[in-house]
């Protein structure tokens, strides 16, 4: 390899490196969760449910990862939380989009088993009570608090007593619950439909400097090792 090959391939590096990080957004202020406890010590109050709503990343060579959270509360309104995770966390979590991967109970109990979202609330007698249908037991929320499944997607999703006794189960066992039907988690049907943003990305036609790259450097070496 000649010296303005190599001049040139130094170039192109020190570009994407330049491109990966002038590319990702600023980090000032953003909150870094890097595993569950530290989720755990940022979200405060009780009860609480953390809904991933949305995930991604920016860079090239360089990258860095981000996950927008829904927050619910019991007793007011939700917030929408968007923090920068170790690449480990997200891809922990990438099949969990629309589903709480956290949540803290009124006594203080806490749970990352990934379940669908507003499981915290479902059986708590403060907010709801049981009614007898002809499907059996179903969870109804009061009046007071109808704004719970319109915040966590729930408001189409009928969660009777056998969900709630799974919910109860996968926490023990520490074992996700997509819901009977698979109506949670990214591949969900409630999901695509109550939390459509993420779904409206294309991820999978990205253009990529480090393929980019990499394709150089092999048309290259095959050029230069055709003319030897």
């Amino acid at each position: 390899m000649n010296l303005n090959k190599i001049i040139i391939y130094s170039l192109l590096l020190l570009t994407y490196l330049g491109l990966s990080k002038s590319l990702s957004p600023s980090e000032f202020g953003i909150s870094y969760v890097f595993n569950e406890e530290s989720l755990s010590s940022l979200i405060k109050g009780a009860p609480v449910s953390v809904i991933l709503v949305d995930t991604h990343s920016t860079g090239f060579i360089i990258k860095t990862y981000y996950q927008k959270y829904k927050v619910v509360y019991g007793f007011q309104t939700y917030e929408e939380l968007i923090v920068r995770t170790s690449r480990a966390f997200t891809q922990k979590n990438k099949d969990y989009i629309g589903m709480s991967i956290f949540r803290r109970s009124e006594d203080l109990n806490e749970s990352f088993t990934p379940l669908p979202p507003g499981s915290v609330f479902i059986g708590n007698r403060d907010f709801g009570r049981w009614r007898n249908t002809s499907k059996g037991k179903v969870w109804s929320f009061y009046r007071a608090y109808r704004y719970i499944p319109q915040y966590t997607g729930l408001k189409s999703y009928t969660a009777t007593y056998n969900v709630f006794q799974q919910i109860q189960k996968s926490v023990r066992d520490n074992t996700p619950f997509f819901g009977f039907n698979d109506e949670f988690g990214t591949k969900g049907s409630i999901t695509k439909r109550e939390f459509p943003a993420y779904f409206k990305k294309d991820r999978n036609d990205q253009f990529d400097l480090k393929d980019y790259f990499s394709d150089i450097v092999k048309r290259n070496f095959r050029a230069s090792r055709g003319a030897q």
